[in-house]
């Protein structure tokens, strides 16, 4: 906390230092980055519903992880990374930091040296069993673990979602909700560019954004239309003939 005598308090000085103080509030930027997939998104989502405020959004598709060279912060800036590799993003990274932003950063991919740095601020876990979502629970010590479920369905861990939803008493059709969830929002973010994609990954946090409850955010139109062209998807794949086959393994193509 400040604390101002009387002087500076009730003076000119007092007033100048406010609105110093103001000044600095006012230019401080809060920029998110994220992987575009359900584990990057509900990750975010989790921090958002405990710690809310309106920052820049910088994402992409699923493989698109080298997001932290987009980033353009200073001086007072604040910068939250979820589900992208730290190993991928060092040099941006550090050109952060050199230049005075703070970086708070949630990952379980590759990670190499872990930087130690007054602005830098790691929630790293590189253990098998483990999304960047699992560990903003750990952070949020639980608050919105609904979502960990989420993207731990979503990122192909079931057995942790599993363990996570036994605090949650869920019965079997709603966790099975959930996990359609979570594999409808990672279904999403596989593509080339953002043009093959059905939303996105932007438009689609800023979606889920709005819901506290994931089985208020399943009756939107949209959700129902990703869920809907994944199992169209599988569809076709499984109803494909095998491009070659032996007696070791089959290879199939699978059209654009």
């Amino acid at each position: 906390s400040i604390r101002c005598g009387p002087r500076a308090a009730g003076g000119r000085g007092g007033a100048r230092a406010a609105s110093r103080t103001a000044a600095i509030l006012a230019s401080m930027r809060y920029i998110d980055v994220f992987n575009g997939d359900a584990d990057g998104i509900c990750a975010l989502h989790q921090l958002r519903l405990a710690e809310p405020l309106d920052a820049e959004l910088v994402t992409g598709v699923k493989r698109d992880i080298e997001l932290l060279r987009r980033v353009r912060a200073g001086a007072g800036d604040r910068v939250t990374v979820l589900d992208v590799s730290l190993e991928r993003n060092r040099a941006a990274l550090m050109a952060l930091l050199k230049r005075g932003a703070s970086v708070r950063y949630f990952d379980h991919h590759a990670a190499g040296e872990i930087p130690s740095h007054p602005g830098f601020e790691p929630h790293i876990d590189e253990s098998a069993g483990v999304c960047t979502s699992i560990l903003v629970d750990r952070y949020l010590q639980g608050r919105y673990r609904i979502w960990a479920v989420v993207a731990a369905f979503g990122d192909a861990i079931p057995e942790a979602a599993l363990r996570l939803a036994a605090d949650l008493n869920l019965h079997p059709d709603p966790l099975a909700a959930l996990r359609e969830l979570g594999e409808s929002l990672n279904y999403n973010a596989y593509g080339d560019d953002e043009s093959d994609l059905l939303v996105p990954p932007a438009e689609l946090y800023r979606m889920v954004s709005r819901f506290a409850d994931p089985f208020r955010l399943l009756k939107e139109p949209l959700m129902k239309r990703l869920d809907e062209e994944r199992h169209a998807d599988l569809d076709r794949a499984l109803a494909l003939a095998p491009h070659r086959a032996s007696e070791h393994a089959d290879a199939y193509i699978l059209p654009n």
